[in-house]
């Protein structure tokens, strides 16, 4: 799984939305509190549906499942593992120990310059006014486009992020795919996942994550206050923060071979829909899941994908994170949401189109 794998998979045609079981609709709705139940086949979707932690993590790590789209394709069982492998490596050695180290500090220092512009004695939106050009800054240093229109890439990276978040909108993936291009020709070195599509991903899709992390905070008034008096915890916390408001609702994968998975058989050829938001919510692996804790025990989160196609850019979305939460809980010791919020985004992944906020210094 790549950096932008994280976010959703390739767009697809409007069909599959006509064949959407009701139990994927489930976060669409009542969407923190969502079904967790033993694998079974779909016969709509033509496909198996696993959302306990359990089995989805089985599926995650089997070395007969490969990562396809939601929709079936010719192409589905073709996979250049040489070429993946050798992909994944080359991104790693991007990212080294000492590379995260320095867009942490850098991060840090652009986060606590960003809160420092706002006025907070009027409203602020924590999503407009800081994650935005906080992300932004992050997605230019780590991929440093050749390209000093800084709107101009913002504006294409906006439009694949939109087909992402919404992938059986043919509309959006038409457009998606000509931003995509548009932004190639300014990505031209460095690994694939850290050019157009870790741009994407950083100046986007962080925005995303971060907003949902941050009124997840918001609705759990006790841990903002926590991370507050004692802002090193988010260091431990982070990956409750990333079970808790991660985007990839749903991940597929297909048996290039027969195999068994939690001891459901899977015959050659047959897809699984791998419902990772559910998994992250499962109450056989989370005490009280559908809380935010961040003193809870790290029992492994499933956000970011385990396994062979885990996310390869997990790293430094953990960084972004963690760096992001941490200058503003330092700073805001409470904080009041204005409004019920609007959500963004679609069958791929939901996030607040804002986050009105007042502060409480």
């Amino acid at each position: 799984m790549s950096l932008s794998d994280t976010v959703a998979h390739e767009a697809t045609n409007s069909p599959m939305r006509e064949r959407r079981s009701a139990l994927e609709d489930d976060w669409l709705g009542a969407r923190s509190h969502p079904q967790v139940q033993p694998a079974y086949f779909d016969s709509k979707a033509n496909c198996w549906i696993l959302s306990r932690y359990a089995d989805v993590v089985a599926a995650l790590y089997s070395p007969e499942l490969s990562l396809v789209g939601p929709l079936p394709k010719k192409s589905d069982l073709i996979v250049d593992e040489d070429a993946r492998v050798g992909m994944r490596l080359e991104t790693r050695e991007a990212l080294s120990s000492t590379v995260l180290r320095s867009v942490r500090r850098q991060m840090l220092e652009d986060a606590r310059a960003q809160l420092a512009t706002l006025d907070w004695e009027q409203p602020v939106d924590l999503i407009r006014d800081y994650a935005e050009p906080v992300c932004l800054a992050l997605a230019l240093q780590v991929t440093q486009p050749s390209c000093n229109d800084i709107d101009l890439l913002s504006q294409l990276a906006t439009q694949v992020s939109a087909s992402s978040a919404d992938p059986f909108e043919p509309e959006l993936k038409s457009r998606s795919k000509a931003a995509s291009a548009a932004l190639c020709p300014y990505f031209a070195s460095g690994p694939v996942p850290l050019r157009e599509s870790g741009f994407v991903a950083l100046s986007q899709t962080v925005v995303h994550l971060l907003g949902n992390v941050w009124f997840g905070l918001i609705n759990h008034p006790e841990e903002w206050s926590r991370l507050h008096r004692q802002p090193a915890l988010i260091a431990r916390g982070v990956e409750e923060l990333l079970r808790f408001a991660g985007l990839t609702r749903f991940v597929y994968r297909r048996a290039q071979t027969d195999t068994v998975i939690n001891g459901v058989c899977i015959r050659q050829g047959e897809r699984l829909t791998l419902r990772i938001f559910a998994a992250n919510r499962d109450p056989d692996r989370f005490s009280n899941p559908n809380a935010v804790s961040v003193m809870r025990r790290s029992l492994g989160q499933v956000s970011l994908g385990a396994g062979r196609h885990a996310c390869v850019g997990a790293p430094l979305i953990r960084t972004a994170t963690l760096a992001a939460t941490y200058m503003l809980v330092e700073r805001l010791p409470r904080v009041r949401l204005l409004a019920p919020i609007s959500w963004r985004g679609g069958d791929g992944f939901r996030s607040p189109s804002s986050l009105p906020v007042v502060a409480s210094l």
